[in-house]
């Protein structure tokens, strides 16, 4: 819908967010749900850039979302200008969440989302989740002025400075577990998260708490610091 410049938008209602490797809107005899917004207000897109003759535009982020529906993290991931982040940003910390179900239990999860602005409007999707994040580099490429950094892209590997081991009891059997995360500009982990099918497992829960306390010296691309995706693979074996 078009009319002044304040007030092209698009407005949505019901958007349902997959967590990692969950389909929007699909749900099993288990209750599984991913993420839902329950209320969107408008998202306008940035007068600025109509002013300056840029008639669309792209931000992709990644949000938290505990068991209660509380947003608990947000970070951007990719933008292909920093004016869209800036509205995307405002429209994530309004808007409202239903929290994701797991065998039927409320979850603490988290979810990747797509904001493509035209000068039409905004449309918001969701995207698969942390299994994806190769193809998202992918379209990311050459299209946004910031994005996350590959490993071998940096000047060299992030040197942790704070690790914790994670702590659960063994029942003899070997598990593998690989967490998905990213390391912001101040060395921090960001959005540790695992494979949709690790998502009720003990091990996988032990390694994400254990992730997610971790520090790292800024990672460093040319010198200035960077956004980077990274992984670990957790190997639980008896003593």
């Amino acid at each position: 819908m078009k009319s002044s410049l304040a007030c092209i938008a698009l407005l949505l209602s019901g958007l349902s967010l997959p967590a990692a490797g969950r389909i929007a809107g699909q749900e099993s005899p288990d209750d599984n749900v991913g993420i839902a917004i329950d209320q969107v207000g408008v998202l306008v897109y940035p007068p600025m850039m109509l002013y300056n003759a840029i008639y669309s535009g792209e931000v992709s982020a990644v949000i938290s979302v505990d068991e209660k529906g509380a947003l608990t993290d947000l970070l951007v991931t990719g933008y292909t200008d920093k004016a869209f982040a800036d509205a995307a940003v405002a429209a994530l910390k309004r808007w409202v969440y239903t929290p994701a179900r797991v065998n039927g239990r409320d979850r603490s999860s988290r979810a990747d989302v797509l904001f493509l602005f035209k000068d039409q409007g905004v449309i918001v999707q969701a995207l698969p989740g942390a299994l994806e994040q190769r193809a998202l580099a992918e379209y990311m490429q050459g299209r946004y002025v910031y994005k996350p950094c590959k490993l071998r892209e940096l000047d060299r590997i992030p040197t942790p400075v704070h690790v914790v081991q994670p702590a659960i009891k063994m029942d003899g059997a070997r598990h593998n577990i690989t967490v998905n995360f990213y390391i912001d500009e101040e060395g921090k982990v960001r959005m540790p998260a695992v494979a949709q099918e690790s998502a009720d497992d003990l091990f996988a829960a032990a390694a994400v708490s254990a992730v997610e306390q971790w520090r790292f010296e800024p990672p460093l691309r040319k010198g200035e610091p960077v956004l980077v995706y990274a992984q670990q693979e957790f190997t639980f074996r008896p003593k």
